[in-house]
Protein backbone atom coordinates (compact mmCIF):
# COMPACT_ATOMS: atom_id res chain seq x y z
CA UNK A 1 0.00 0.00 0.00
CA UNK A 2 1.03 3.57 -0.73
CA UNK A 3 1.07 5.71 2.58
CA UNK A 4 2.23 9.16 1.30
CA UNK A 5 1.31 11.09 4.36
CA UNK A 6 3.16 10.68 7.53
CA UNK A 7 1.13 9.14 10.58
CA UNK A 8 -0.63 11.83 12.54
CA UNK A 9 -2.70 10.92 15.55
CA UNK A 10 -4.46 13.89 17.84
CA UNK A 11 -6.49 13.03 21.20
CA UNK A 12 -8.38 15.62 22.35
CA UNK A 13 -9.84 16.54 25.54
CA UNK A 14 -10.45 12.60 26.18
CA UNK A 15 -12.40 11.23 29.16
CA UNK A 16 -12.99 7.76 29.41
CA UNK A 17 -15.26 6.15 31.64
CA UNK A 18 -14.87 2.27 33.37
CA UNK A 19 -15.85 -0.59 30.42
CA UNK A 20 -16.33 2.20 28.14
CA UNK A 21 -20.31 2.81 29.52
CA UNK A 22 -21.83 6.10 30.33
CA UNK A 23 -22.75 4.87 34.30
CA UNK A 24 -18.83 3.97 34.85
CA UNK A 25 -16.62 5.75 36.97
CA UNK A 26 -14.61 8.27 35.12
CA UNK A 27 -11.08 7.08 34.39
CA UNK A 28 -9.61 10.38 32.94
CA UNK A 29 -10.55 13.71 31.61
CA UNK A 30 -9.14 16.03 29.22
CA UNK A 31 -6.38 13.58 27.82
CA UNK A 32 -5.10 15.46 25.14
CA UNK A 33 -1.29 14.50 23.69
CA UNK A 34 0.07 14.36 19.96
CA UNK A 35 1.36 11.02 18.47
CA UNK A 36 3.99 11.61 15.61
CA UNK A 37 6.01 8.49 13.89
CA UNK A 38 8.99 7.46 15.41
CA UNK A 39 7.83 7.74 19.04
CA UNK A 40 7.53 4.93 21.52
CA UNK A 41 4.61 5.82 24.06
CA UNK A 42 4.10 3.75 26.70
CA UNK A 43 0.67 3.54 29.17
CA UNK A 44 1.22 3.66 33.00
CA UNK A 45 -0.82 3.27 35.71
CA UNK A 46 -2.44 1.11 38.51
CA UNK A 47 -4.49 -1.56 38.23
CA UNK A 48 -8.24 -0.07 37.37
CA UNK A 49 -6.65 3.32 36.42
CA UNK A 50 -7.87 2.33 32.56
CA UNK A 51 -5.05 1.46 30.66
CA UNK A 52 -6.72 -1.42 28.32
CA UNK A 53 -9.77 1.23 28.67
CA UNK A 54 -7.47 4.03 26.69
CA UNK A 55 -5.80 1.61 24.43
CA UNK A 56 -9.02 0.13 23.12
CA UNK A 57 -10.29 3.73 22.60
CA UNK A 58 -7.36 4.54 20.80
CA UNK A 59 -7.91 1.94 18.56
CA UNK A 60 -11.72 2.54 17.85
CA UNK A 61 -13.34 -0.17 19.53
CA UNK A 62 -14.29 1.66 22.19
CA UNK A 63 -16.12 5.66 22.17
CA UNK A 64 -14.93 7.74 24.62
CA UNK A 65 -17.18 9.32 27.07
CA UNK A 66 -16.42 13.01 25.48
CA UNK A 67 -13.18 14.24 22.99
CA UNK A 68 -12.03 13.13 20.33
CA UNK A 69 -9.05 10.66 18.27
CA UNK A 70 -7.96 12.03 15.06
CA UNK A 71 -6.06 10.38 12.57
CA UNK A 72 -4.78 11.68 9.68
CA UNK A 73 -6.80 15.02 10.75
CA UNK A 74 -10.28 12.40 10.03
CA UNK A 75 -12.36 11.54 13.59
CA UNK A 76 -11.51 7.71 14.03
CA UNK A 77 -15.36 6.72 14.51
CA UNK A 78 -15.38 8.45 10.61
CA UNK A 79 -12.97 5.64 9.30
CA UNK A 80 -14.06 2.48 7.63
CA UNK A 81 -12.68 -0.47 9.40
CA UNK A 82 -10.76 -2.25 6.38
CA UNK A 83 -9.14 1.54 5.93
CA UNK A 84 -8.44 1.99 9.77
CA UNK A 85 -6.32 -0.89 9.54
CA UNK A 86 -4.29 0.08 7.05
CA UNK A 87 -3.15 2.77 9.55
CA UNK A 88 -3.55 1.17 12.96
CA UNK A 89 -2.78 -2.33 14.58
CA UNK A 90 -3.92 -3.55 18.12
CA UNK A 91 -2.75 -5.92 20.00
CA UNK A 92 -5.26 -6.93 22.90
CA UNK A 93 -4.19 -8.48 26.31
CA UNK A 94 -6.36 -11.45 25.91
CA UNK A 95 -7.33 -13.39 23.11
CA UNK A 96 -9.29 -16.60 22.37
CA UNK A 97 -8.08 -19.47 20.33
CA UNK A 98 -11.13 -22.01 19.40
CA UNK A 99 -9.89 -23.81 16.90
CA UNK A 100 -6.63 -25.80 15.76
CA UNK A 101 -4.26 -23.41 13.75
CA UNK A 102 -0.39 -23.05 12.89
CA UNK A 103 1.51 -20.25 14.11
CA UNK A 104 2.17 -18.95 11.01
CA UNK A 105 -1.37 -19.26 9.96
CA UNK A 106 -2.18 -17.33 12.64
CA UNK A 107 0.29 -14.42 12.02
CA UNK A 108 -0.22 -14.43 8.75
CA UNK A 109 -4.05 -13.84 9.31
CA UNK A 110 -3.25 -10.40 10.23
CA UNK A 111 -1.64 -9.42 6.90
CA UNK A 112 -3.15 -7.12 4.40
CA UNK A 113 -3.87 -7.99 1.13
CA UNK A 114 -4.62 -6.22 -2.06
CA UNK A 115 -8.24 -4.73 -0.99
CA UNK A 116 -8.56 -7.16 2.02
CA UNK A 117 -6.90 -6.51 5.40
CA UNK A 118 -6.14 -10.04 6.07
CA UNK A 119 -5.55 -13.16 4.36
CA UNK A 120 -4.73 -17.09 5.16
CA UNK A 121 -1.51 -18.58 4.70
CA UNK A 122 -2.67 -21.53 2.44
CA UNK A 123 -4.39 -18.67 -0.19
CA UNK A 124 -2.35 -18.49 -3.50
CA UNK A 125 -1.94 -15.00 -2.68
CA UNK A 126 -0.86 -14.86 0.64
CA UNK A 127 1.41 -12.28 2.17
CA UNK A 128 5.32 -12.56 0.58
CA UNK A 129 6.89 -15.55 3.01
CA UNK A 130 10.11 -13.60 3.57
CA UNK A 131 7.93 -10.69 5.42
CA UNK A 132 6.20 -13.28 7.66
CA UNK A 133 9.39 -15.23 8.73
CA UNK A 134 11.08 -11.80 9.29
CA UNK A 135 8.69 -11.48 11.63
CA UNK A 136 8.83 -14.97 13.34
CA UNK A 137 12.17 -14.67 13.64
CA UNK A 138 12.52 -11.46 15.20
CA UNK A 139 10.29 -12.85 17.92
CA UNK A 140 11.88 -16.25 18.34
CA UNK A 141 9.01 -17.81 16.81
CA UNK A 142 10.51 -19.52 13.84
CA UNK A 143 11.04 -23.08 15.53
CA UNK A 144 7.35 -22.88 16.66
CA UNK A 145 5.94 -21.98 13.06
CA UNK A 146 4.09 -25.10 13.08
CA UNK A 147 3.07 -25.61 16.35
CA UNK A 148 -1.00 -25.50 17.04
CA UNK A 149 -1.30 -22.37 19.10
CA UNK A 150 -3.61 -24.03 21.40
CA UNK A 151 -0.75 -25.82 22.83
CA UNK A 152 1.56 -22.60 23.40
CA UNK A 153 2.53 -21.27 26.85
CA UNK A 154 1.21 -18.08 27.56
CA UNK A 155 4.35 -16.64 26.57
CA UNK A 156 5.03 -17.80 23.42
CA UNK A 157 1.14 -16.93 22.85
CA UNK A 158 2.15 -13.33 23.51
CA UNK A 159 4.70 -13.44 21.29
CA UNK A 160 2.26 -14.87 18.31
CA UNK A 161 -0.19 -11.94 18.58
CA UNK A 162 3.08 -9.44 18.84
CA UNK A 163 3.96 -11.01 15.48
CA UNK A 164 -0.10 -10.46 14.05
CA UNK A 165 0.34 -7.06 14.89
CA UNK A 166 3.78 -6.30 13.22
CA UNK A 167 2.82 -8.40 10.12
CA UNK A 168 -0.38 -6.17 9.35
CA UNK A 169 1.88 -3.53 8.39
CA UNK A 170 -0.40 -0.39 9.66
CA UNK A 171 2.25 2.53 11.01
CA UNK A 172 0.45 3.13 14.32
CA UNK A 173 1.38 0.01 16.86
CA UNK A 174 -1.21 -0.21 19.96
CA UNK A 175 -0.34 -3.01 22.04
CA UNK A 176 -1.98 -3.79 25.49
CA UNK A 177 0.49 -5.38 28.01
CA UNK A 178 2.18 -7.56 25.30
CA UNK A 179 5.32 -8.14 27.90
CA UNK A 180 2.58 -10.03 29.72
CA UNK A 181 4.01 -13.57 30.36
CA UNK A 182 7.22 -13.10 28.48
CA UNK A 183 10.36 -14.25 30.64
CA UNK A 184 13.07 -11.47 30.94
CA UNK A 185 15.11 -12.23 27.77
CA UNK A 186 12.01 -12.06 25.39
CA UNK A 187 10.92 -8.76 27.51
CA UNK A 188 14.21 -7.17 26.24
CA UNK A 189 13.57 -8.70 22.95
CA UNK A 190 10.25 -7.17 22.53
CA UNK A 191 11.81 -3.49 23.81
CA UNK A 192 14.57 -4.15 20.97
CA UNK A 193 11.85 -5.20 18.18
CA UNK A 194 9.72 -2.12 19.18
CA UNK A 195 12.30 0.36 18.91
CA UNK A 196 13.38 -0.53 15.58
CA UNK A 197 9.69 -0.36 14.41
CA UNK A 198 9.37 2.76 15.47
CA UNK A 199 12.97 3.91 14.15
CA UNK A 200 11.39 2.61 10.42
CA UNK A 201 8.63 5.26 11.10
CA UNK A 202 5.93 3.84 12.76
CA UNK A 203 4.71 5.38 15.83
CA UNK A 204 4.25 2.45 19.24
CA UNK A 205 1.82 2.76 21.78
CA UNK A 206 1.84 0.00 24.77
CA UNK A 207 0.78 -0.43 27.85
CA UNK A 208 3.41 -1.71 30.73
CA UNK A 209 3.40 -2.49 34.13
CA UNK A 210 7.30 -2.68 34.33
CA UNK A 211 7.93 0.75 35.01
CA UNK A 212 12.30 -0.47 34.08
CA UNK A 213 11.07 -1.98 31.07
CA UNK A 214 9.14 1.30 30.56
CA UNK A 215 11.97 3.26 30.81
CA UNK A 216 13.72 1.11 28.49
CA UNK A 217 10.82 1.36 25.17
CA UNK A 218 9.22 4.90 25.77
CA UNK A 219 10.13 8.30 24.41
CA UNK A 220 6.60 9.48 25.98
CA UNK A 221 4.59 8.64 28.63
CA UNK A 222 0.85 8.28 29.89
CA UNK A 223 0.57 8.05 33.50
CA UNK A 224 -2.81 7.32 35.08
CA UNK A 225 -3.04 8.12 38.71
CA UNK A 226 -6.71 5.47 38.95
CA UNK A 227 -8.20 8.70 40.39
CA UNK A 228 -9.47 10.33 36.60
CA UNK A 229 -5.72 12.14 36.68
CA UNK A 230 -3.03 11.61 33.83
CA UNK A 231 0.31 13.20 33.61
CA UNK A 232 1.45 13.55 29.70
CA UNK A 233 4.69 14.40 28.47
CA UNK A 234 8.47 12.93 27.44
CA UNK A 235 9.33 10.20 29.20
CA UNK A 236 11.38 12.07 32.15
CA UNK A 237 9.56 15.15 32.55
CA UNK A 238 6.89 12.06 33.92
CA UNK A 239 8.34 9.20 34.74
CA UNK A 240 9.73 10.99 37.99
CA UNK A 241 9.89 9.49 41.60
CA UNK A 242 7.36 12.09 42.78
CA UNK A 243 5.18 11.21 40.05
CA UNK A 244 5.78 7.05 40.44
CA UNK A 245 5.57 7.46 43.60
CA UNK A 246 2.17 9.09 43.86
CA UNK A 247 0.11 6.98 41.62
CA UNK A 248 1.56 4.16 42.59
CA UNK A 249 1.60 4.53 46.26
CA UNK A 250 5.07 3.28 47.20
CA UNK A 251 8.58 4.68 47.78
CA UNK A 252 9.90 5.15 44.39
CA UNK A 253 13.51 6.39 44.08
CA UNK A 254 15.61 6.65 41.08
CA UNK A 255 19.37 4.72 41.18
CA UNK A 256 21.99 3.90 38.94
CA UNK A 257 22.97 -0.08 37.99
CA UNK A 258 26.00 -0.84 36.29
CA UNK A 259 26.48 2.29 34.53
CA UNK A 260 21.94 2.55 33.83
CA UNK A 261 19.16 4.19 35.52
CA UNK A 262 16.78 2.01 37.47
CA UNK A 263 14.00 2.73 39.32
CA UNK A 264 13.64 1.43 43.18
CA UNK A 265 10.61 0.17 44.39
CA UNK A 266 9.96 0.12 48.57
CA UNK A 267 7.23 -1.31 50.82
CA UNK A 268 3.39 0.03 50.54
CA UNK A 269 2.65 3.32 52.04
CA UNK A 270 -0.95 3.12 51.71
CA UNK A 271 -2.91 2.37 54.98
CA UNK A 272 -5.60 0.15 52.72
CA UNK A 273 -2.96 -2.19 50.75
CA UNK A 274 -0.95 -2.74 53.78
CA UNK A 275 -3.93 -4.36 55.06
Amino acid sequence: MSRPEVLRVQVRGLQLRAGGSDRGRVLCSELSFDVQAGERWVVLGPNGAGKSTLIATLAGLLAPAAGQVLVQGRELSSWPVAQLARWRAWCPQFWIDPFPSRVDDTVLASRQQRSRWWTWAGDADAAPQPEAEQVLRQLDLMHLREADVRMLSGGERQRVAVAACLLQGAPWLLLDEPASHLDLAHQQLLVGVLRERAAQGSAVLASLHDIDLAARLATHVVLLDGRGGAAVGPRDAVMTPAHLSAVFGVAIDRVEVCGEQRFWVGPVRHKEAAR
